[in-house]
């Protein structure tokens, strides 16, 4: 009498990565470039309009 067949391993293929998966380092790379000429640009608070007042210079001497 012959011994049954017994499967001790199955293989199959992984699963297809998923469109995240695939692109995640285009889509932070375009993010990136997005932000950084963003803040060279200006960033957050831009440069003041030009009929705010500025900063004056200080007459605070650093000697004492």
């Amino acid at each position: 009498m012959t011994k049954p067949v017994r499967v001790e391993y199955v293989l199959s293929k992984p699963s297809a990565p998923s469109w995240w998966r695939r692109n995640r380092h285009l889509v932070l790379l375009v993010v990136g470039l997005i932000v950084g000429a963003w803040l060279v640009d200006g960033g957050p608070g831009g440069a003041p309009a030009p009929d705010q007042p500025r900063p004056a210079r200080s007459t605070v001497s650093g000697d004492r």
